[in-house]
């Protein structure tokens, strides 16, 4: 004859009864265990199995994190809680995660949701997590933000999030492990940053002004395109990287005495140099794009000429300056005063 509803809810309250009845067996009478201490995993089995396993864990110690409340374990979930509130356990023992001189929290250790991130018996990875990194930050930063930029910058590339973030708490906004170019210049050379002149953006520890630092359809992992070609006709759109910041007029106007310092009189040179007929020169052809041993970041030797790098000899004067260069004689400028060349 078939089972009936009473006869499931008999078994299932005997099942009960017999699992108190081990436990207090057990723990009570010492003859039954064989002198052997009760253990936890005489019911929960498999909680310490990976290939790492939490401490208290190991060490079977579950009461370091688990409290009962009352004699009716394992028949009433109630019974059995934490030794404090759940948001609060973890920093009973690691308490040095959290340090009141850096603001910035991760949101789940804000919210006291390790377990967002950390599983608390066991793990196949390492710091106990759910999953490896980048699988893990995927879990909530959407994945396409990250991947399949045809420059990609190598730590996300390589998944390596926590090259550059700090997984708990940080006193840089988004997480970051040092402010600024002090956190580039952890791989990249400080040099870059070094000389006479050094660009605005790169002074000010800014890189994020030039680069997208997760990745970018352009290269250097560049936020917009800053073209390779020595020469190209000048429009707003051959230069975009250098135009989000620069005006145009900079260079358009071939008649200003204020669009730009570059002149002679109120001739704009930079729009001599870059609307020359067949040879419009583009800005890197003169211009680094980080410091110079010269004024106005201009290369001591321009690149780009095979093996032959131009020099570049350039100097300035309170109204003016002047530039020897090796595809051209010395000319000489003055704002105030217009020189003869």
């Amino acid at each position: 004859m078939p089972e009936g509803p009473f006869d499931t809810m008999q078994k299932s309250r005997t099942a009960h009864w017999v699992a108190a009845l081990l436990f207090l067996a057990v723990s009570f009478v010492p003859a039954l265990a064989g002198a052997e201490p009760f253990k936890c995993s005489a019911c929960h089995r498999g909680l310490g199995e990976g290939k790492v396993a939490h401490r208290p864990v190991a060490d079977g110690e579950c009461l370091k994190c688990h409290k009962q409340f009352s004699d009716d374990h394992p028949l009433d979930k109630g019974s059995m809680g934490f030794i404090v509130q759940k948001d609060k356990l973890c920093l009973q023992c690691h308490s040095t995660l959290l340090k009141s001189d850096k603001p910035m929290l991760h949101k789940p250790v804000a919210e006291g949701k390790c377990y967002d991130c950390h599983l608390p018996h066991a793990s196949e990875n390492k710091a106990l997590l759910k999953d490896a990194v980048p699988q893990l930050c995927f879990r909530c930063h959407p994945k396409e933000q990250f991947t399949g930029a045809s420059h990609g910058h190598p730590p996300v590339a390589k998944g390596e999030c926590l090259s550059c973030h700090d997984a708990h708490q940080s006193g840089v906004r988004s997480l970051l492990k040092k402010p600024g170019s002090q956190l580039c210049f952890s791989c990249h050379d400080p040099k870059l940053a070094v000389g006479k002149s050094v660009h605005k953006p790169v002074a000010s520890g800014d890189c994020a002004s030039c680069h997208a630092v997760h990745g970018s359809s352009y290269r250097k992992i560049l936020k917009a395109d800053l073209p390779t070609t020595l020469y190209r006709p000048f429009s707003e759109d051959a230069f975009p990287l250098c135009f989000t910041c620069h005006k145009p007029a900079l260079v358009s106007e071939s008649v200003t005495d204020k669009a730009t310092n570059f002149r002679n009189g109120t001739r704009n040179l930079h729009a001599v140099h870059v609307n020359s007929p067949g040879k419009g020169r583009s800005c890197r052809m003169c211009h680094s794009p980080h410091a110079s041993q010269q004024d106005r970041l201009i290369y001591p030797k321009a690149p780009g000429f095979g093996t032959w790098e131009i020099p570049i000899r350039f100097n300035t004067t309170p109204s003016g300056g002047g530039c020897s260069v090796g595809c051209h004689r010395t000319f000489r400028y003055d704002r105030v005063k217009a020189v003869e060349n």
